[in-house]
């Protein structure tokens, strides 16, 4: 009976009784700050992991007279290892963003709240659009695609760490065996980059979706403030005879006056 009241009291589209937060929005409320902070700490160690890697290659090709193949080893493996690191950051980052936009929904909705309470009108909000209801979906995926890059690229790193490395540079002496995780990890290095770029897309979806929740919020509550303010202004004074006098919209009483017996009048006391 209080949610059918409260939905009649307002002619927007899509208000309803004001609820708490959904999964969604508590998952977003505990989550943001850490899986942002978890990003750039991730990003971070793939920038070292990604110098050290850089220097051993080099080291390798720098002393071709008489390589080092374990420069050549370590700097493969650091290299899937910077790559998956890296780009699992990216994914936390921007689900850490996602997160904190539903967080700015959150406010929005609550201070909407207070100021319908303030005013003395039922507490409504908007039913959450369906860029609201896919936003988490659609962030979870990205995070899932970008999670699924990073396990495969350590499966390659682990599979060319426990390789001699020697066979990297001459893989035609390898074991069958040696040559299928050669070929797993060159294989993970071909596709791995379209999945990981396919999960930030997903992810950067998932942050218009949340903009125009957001958008939509917004108005929302100016139309809600508005119609409020509708309701409870003064009514508009019916406009006042001609020749009457008016002082700012109302009829100024007259004074009530005597005759003097000399023509004139003038105004009763105690009047």
């Amino acid at each position: 009976m209080t949610t059918t009241t409260a939905t009649i009291a307002s002619r927007i589209p899509g208000a309803e009784p004001y609820q708490g937060d959904d999964w969604a929005q508590s998952l977003s409320r505990w989550t943001a700050t850490p899986m942002f902070l978890m990003g750039v700490m991730a990003v971070l160690t793939s920038l070292i992991l990604g110098i050290a890697g850089g220097i051993n290659a080099g080291e390798f090709f720098g002393s071709l007279a008489s390589p080092d193949f374990s420069d050549l080893g370590r700097a493969e493996v650091l290299g899937q290892w910077t790559g998956a690191i890296a780009f699992l950051g990216m994914g936390f980052i921007l689900g850490g963003v996602v997160m904190h936009l539903v967080n700015i929904v959150r406010t929005l909705r609550d201070a909407g709240r207070d100021v319908q309470t303030s005013l003395g009108a039922p507490a409504l909000k908007l039913r959450k659009p369906w860029t609201g209801q896919l936003t988490p979906h659609v962030m979870l995926m990205g995070v899932m695609a970008e999670a699924g890059a990073f396990i495969t690229g350590i499966v390659a790193a682990v599979k060319i760490g426990s390789l001699n490395a020697a066979l990297l540079a001459n893989p035609g002496a390898a074991s069958p065996g040696d040559l299928a995780d050669i070929g797993f990890a060159r294989a993970a290095s071909t596709w791995l980059p379209g999945l990981r770029f396919a999960g930030l897309a997903i992810l950067l979806t998932s942050v218009v979706l949340v903009l125009l929740t957001i958008q939509k919020t917004l108005r929302f509550q100016a139309d809600r403030v508005t119609e409020i303010a509708q309701r409870t202004s003064r009514p508009v004074l019916p406009p006042t005879p001609a020749g009457d006098p008016v002082f700012h919209g109302r009829a100024v009483p007259t004074v009530p006056t005597v005759p003097t017996g000399r023509g004139r009048t003038r105004a009763r006391r105690g009047a």
